[in-house]
């Protein structure tokens, strides 16, 4: 089969090595030129491509579509006008895993916010109850890349992937949230929100198992679903029916992380793990990376790094996490066509300074100010100002609410950005 790899992404560099193992002719089309190394490496293995979508696409059977394909480019109108056939690196990798291994159990994680999180707390409660178990997916580790004989799959999935991959059935699915994202990406809100919701129709419609937090109205899935709440976790308990699972966990217990614990302890309690394991698994639980990460205290003053927050509804609640401390926030990046309005109240009310640079400052100049808001050259800039504006005790958080690429390769170049400053400054106190 001829097979076009639509955009040179991590996933579908993975789908190389797979693809002409299994006899097909592969092809790379790209929108931009590749990097001498990948040229290179697709070279040595007789693989043509293409910097610009055009023939080889054209002329492929099969179309893998990487997640940054937006649906109106010039690859996804070749796709729609020659009627290609298409999928997606995870699609095309738990069709092939089922197939070998029909007993396993996947496990899909999507929503706006906390996908991450969930994906990686439900995987660690698996393995911590002896279980094999991939954990992977859009949190940066391709599903091609997982063995075949695992008892569990779990994988975060993305808006992006979920529209090109329409088959993709996980036998349980949780759907954290809906906020208003990647609005840069997808036609409309509609599209967006229908993408998160086909997983979960996917699933029901199989006879599977489908988490639903409570508070997304008028959703169109069909069939029971368990519905839940962040409200659910209180006073360091989830009550989830006559069950009370202990979170000893202070990470977990920050109510910016409430859906994401309360969906990953119902999906294991569902997939039958006891609830002494589970609460042996959230107490060793350790936060990701970049996800209101504690990264420093100087003179008193703690740094947190929440550089995965891209959109304003992810920001928004970690601000909320800390009303009633004394905190900076930083804003930064470059905004996803979204209303700040709840954004921008927030930490007008309860931060001491909000510090904004890069792409949103002209953003946040749209809306009515006071003194508390400045405006800063970059994040050194920022961070100085925000230091000489707190005291011992106080946080200094950056929570950005746009996309790192005005400034940064990525959330987390900006992220150990923002650490190496916290370090520096602490070798200056």
């Amino acid at each position: 089969m001829k097979v076009c790899l639509v955009g040179y992404g991590s996933s579908n560099k993975e789908m190389v090595q797979f693809l002409t193992e299994g006899g097909n002719t592969v092809f790379v089309s790209n929108n931009k030129p590749l990097r001498p190394e990948d040229i290179k490496f697709l070279s040595d293995r007789g693989i043509m491509y293409e910097e610009e979508h055009s023939s080889l696409l054209e002329n492929s059977e099969l179309a893998v579509v990487s997640p940054g394909v937006p649906p109106n480019s010039s690859a996804a109108r070749i796709i729609s006008e020659k009627n290609i056939r298409y999928t997606t690196e995870v699609e095309y990798a738990w069709m092939n895993i089922k197939r070998a291994n029909p007993a396993c159990i996947f496990v899909g994680i999507t929503g706006t916010d906390g996908k991450s999180t969930t994906t990686s707390l439900i995987g660690h409660l698996l393995r911590e109850a002896g279980y094999s178990t991939f954990v992977g997916g859009n949190i940066g580790i391709p599903l091609i890349t997982a063995p075949l004989n695992l008892q569990f799959y779990v994988a975060e999935i993305s808006s992006f992937q979920l529209y090109w991959g329409k088959r993709f059935c996980p036998e349980v699915s949780v759907l954290l949230n809906l906020a208003p994202d990647h609005l840069n990406w997808h036609t409309s809100l509609e599209e967006y929100y229908g993408c998160k919701i086909s997983m979960i129709n996917n699933t029901l419609s199989s006879g599977g198992l489908a988490i639903v937090n409570q508070n997304i109205k008028n959703a169109m899935y069909n069939g029971k679903t368990i519905h839940f709440s962040g409200e659910m976790l209180e006073n360091g308990y989830v009550n989830f029916e006559d069950r009370r699972i202990k979170v000893m966990n202070d990470f977990l217990n920050l109510k910016i992380y409430s859906e994401d614990t309360v969906s990953a302890v119902i999906a294991c309690l569902n997939l039958g793990i006891s609830e002494n394991l589970i609460e042996q698994g959230l107490k060793s639980f350790k936060p990701l990376s970049h996800r209101i990460e504690l990264c420093g205290n100087v003179n008193g003053i703690s740094f947190y790094d929440d550089s995965k927050a891209t959109n304003v509804h992810s920001a928004y609640n970690a601000y909320l996490s800390f009303r009633g401390k004394g905190y900076a926030a930083l804003l930064s990046g470059i905004p996803k066509n979204e209303d700040l309005t709840e954004l921008i109240e927030e930490v007008r009310n309860f931060s001491k300074i909000t510090l904004v640079f890069g792409a949103m400052t002209e953003e946040v100049k749209k809306y009515p100010l006071d003194e508390k808001f400045v405006f800063c050259n970059n994040m050194e800039e920022a961070v100085k100002i925000g230091m000489n504006a707190l005291s011992p005790g106080d946080s200094i958080i950056m929570s950005p609410a746009g996309a790192s690429f005005d400034l940064y390769q990525d959330y987390k170049e900006r992220g150990n950005h923002f650490k190496n400053i916290a370090q520096r400054f602490g070798g200056d106190s």
